[in-house]
């Protein structure tokens, strides 16, 4: 049997110089780098124009409904309507949704300009992955989804920490600019997507068409499900970062970024997270990780500790990366654009009600330690029912 840590024949050099997965990855560098300097703008935004957890964690809160429209009423027109123009309207939307909190810093424009974000991230990562699914070649999806993570996570590490630190410095306005210029450099760069222009046309599936497409895949449907658990916690370190000495918001924010950039970096060109069971094993570290967390915030150790423990939680939050790679394996070919943005818009809806009812639990017990041990529970709870499923289907 062929080991599970040895480096898959296409690595990183391959996908860069794919002509679509090259473009889409300097997109990405470029798009989410002002990304994270925008949210954490509209973090702190929320901080502190209520003086509240929840006024951060409600800055996640507010993509959910916009993001689950995106994946029911409108997922149908995902796979009908080009892909390239899609995707330069979609980077449009996003800097018209920041110029509102950009103009009149507030809360209430921050909270608005979170929801439009939570539509427009729905709609073109699932476009974005319709494109791999479409236009790569399968032998390096799984490297383009670990480059594309660790890029992800590199980015927010720097991201987080410029806003953060402008919008401490300076106010919002000039990190949300930042952010603004990121998604019109992205939309020309899109513009000029080396894919063809004519495809098979494909009707229009009903709204919520892809979670059903989901669940008849067993496997999916298995990892689908310990996806979810993880997304409810996801934001929880950038969220309770908010809550920091002053000093350390910074490192604590990024911290869980960085954990995640340098796991991804290294095993997202591995066969070892091709294998679901192994993306179950990385997701208990990651219980098992939220759960220490928790510890160090009721004791009240040096944040320091925090910084460590968020670290190992970002890394192993890097399982997911696994899995993207598998639903752009086993969904529906054509369809992959509903497929995911069904898994999108529900991971946008569960951090931010997630986010927000942990928070909630954090506030009611008066330490932010009760948000990461109940989360910690729940993803080990997530992890032991997918183990025994998914060595069946792993057999079949």
């Amino acid at each position: 049997m062929e080991s599970t840590t040895e480096a898959v024949p296409a690595g990183y050099r391959a996908v860069l110089r794919h002509p679509v997965a090259g473009r889409l990855v300097a997109v990405k560098t470029i798009s989410e780098l002002g990304d994270y300097v925008g949210l954490a703008a509209l973090l702190l935004l929320g901080y502190q124009q209520t003086g509240s957890l929840l006024g951060a964690a409600a800055v996640y809160t507010a993509r959910a409904l916009p993001a689950i429209l995106v994946a029911t009423l409108f997922s149908g027109w995902l796979d009908v309507a080009p892909r390239r123009p899609m995707l330069s309207l979609l980077a449009l939307g996003g800097a018209a949704a920041l110029l509102l909190p950009a103009a009149w810093p507030a809360a209430s424009t921050a909270l608005a300009a979170s929801a439009i974000l939570g539509a427009v991230r729905a709609a073109y990562v699932a476009v974005t992955t319709a494109v791999v699914a479409e236009s790569v070649d399968r032998t390096i999806q799984l490297p383009y989804f670990g480059l594309t993570a660790a890029i992800n996570l590199f980015v927010q590490v720097g991201g987080i920490a410029v806003g953060s630190g402008l919008s401490v410095a300076m106010g919002p306005r000039v990190a949300l600019l930042l952010d603004v210029a990121s998604f019109l450099i992205a939309a020309a760069m899109l513009a000029l997507l080396p894919i063809g222009g004519r495809r098979e046309r494909r009707d229009r599936l009903p709204p919520g068409a892809g979670f059903v497409l989901i669940w008849q895949q067993p496997m999916l449907r298995v990892l689908a499900l310990l996806t979810w658990a993880t997304l409810i916690c996801s934001v929880l370190p950038e969220t309770v970062a908010t809550h920091a000495p002053d000093g350390w918001i910074p490192a604590v924010m990024a911290s869980s970024a960085l954990g995640g950039a340098l796991f991804v970096s290294v095993m997202g060109r591995r066969r070892f997270l091709e294998l679901p069971l192994n993306q179950n094993r990385t997701a208990a570290v990651l219980g098992c990780a939220l759960v220490v967390g928790g510890l160090v915030l009721f004791t009240g150790e040096h944040p320091l500790l925090l910084v460590l423990v968020n670290l190992v939680i970002g890394g192993a939050s890097g399982w997911t990366v696994g899995a993207q790679a598998t639903f752009a394996r086993l969904a529906p070919r054509g369809r992959m654009g509903q497929v995911e943005a069904s898994m999108v818009a529900s991971n946008v809806f569960l951090e931010g009600v997630g986010v927000m009812l942990l928070s909630l639990v954090a506030v009611a017990v008066g330490s932010d330690g009760a948000a990461y041990l109940v989360a910690g529970v729940l993803v080990l709870a997530a992890v032991m029912a997918a183990e025994r499923p998914l060595r069946v289907l792993g057999r079949a």
